[in-house]
C-alpha cells in the first residue's frame, strides 16, 4: 500500500486522499489468523503537518480464526483505525520514516490489524470445547472418558477445597 505525496510535499496543510484494497496473507499473522476471507480495505487522507506527513484512516476486513475451546472454524469482523506520523528526515522511534515521494504503510495496516485481532476467539458462548483425554468435541456429545484424575502433586490441596465431604 503506497500513498504518492509529492503533489503534498511542499505544501503545508496539504492533503491527499486514498481508498486500498489488498490482499493480505495469512502467514504473516501466525498462529492466530488461518486466512482472510475478504480483502483488508484502507481509506483515508494523508495531510502535510510542518514537513511531517499525518497518515489518518480507518480499515477493515473479515478473517478465520480458530475456536479457543474446540477448534472449529469462526469468522470475525476486524476494524481497525490508522493515525501514524511519518517523516523522511526524523529519526526520533514513535515516527515512521519513508524516503522518497511515497510512503509505504503495509507495516503499519498489519500492525493495526495485529492489535485489533481478539484474543480469544468462540464459536459459541457456551462452547464445552475439546475431551481433554480422547480429543472428541464435547459439543457433539459427551465422551465416556474418566476426566477425574488429578496431579499427585496437587493432591494436597484437595483438602482446602473440601471436595470429599457431604453436604
Amino acid at each position: 500500500m503506497f500513498v504518492d505525496i509529492s503533489e503534498i510535499m511542499m505544501i503545508k496543510g496539504g492533503n491527499v486522499s486514498f481508498d486500498f484494497s489488498e490482499n493480505f496473507d495469512a502467514k504473516d499473522f501466525m498462529p492466530d489468523v488461518n486466512k482472510f476471507l475478504s480483502p483488508v480495505s484502507v481509506k483515508g487522507t494523508v495531510t502535510n503537518i510542518k514537513g511531517d506527513f499525518h497518515l489518518k484512516g480507518n480499515g477493515k476486513t473479515v478473517v478465520e480464526m480458530s475456536c479457543s475451546r474446540c477448534l472449529k472454524p469462526v469468522n470475525v469482523d476486524i476494524e481497525f483505525e490508522l493515525d501514524e506520523i511519518f517523516s523522511n528526515k526524523s529519526k526520533e522511534e514513535e515516527v515512521e520514516t519513508f524516503t522518497g515521494n511515497t510512503i509505504e504503510f503495509s507495516s503499519v495496516v498489519k500492525k493495526c490489524i495485529l492489535l485489533n485481532l481478539p484474543m480469544k476467539v468462540l464459536c459459541d458462548e457456551d462452547c464445552k470445547g475439546l475431551c481433554p483425554v480422547c480429543g472428541k468435541d464435547l459439543n457433539e456429545g459427551d465422551c465416556e472418558c474418566d476426566t477425574t484424575y488429578i496431579n499427585p502433586k496437587f493432591e494436597s490441596l484437595r483438602s482446602l477445597f473440601k471436595v470429599d465431604e457431604e453436604v
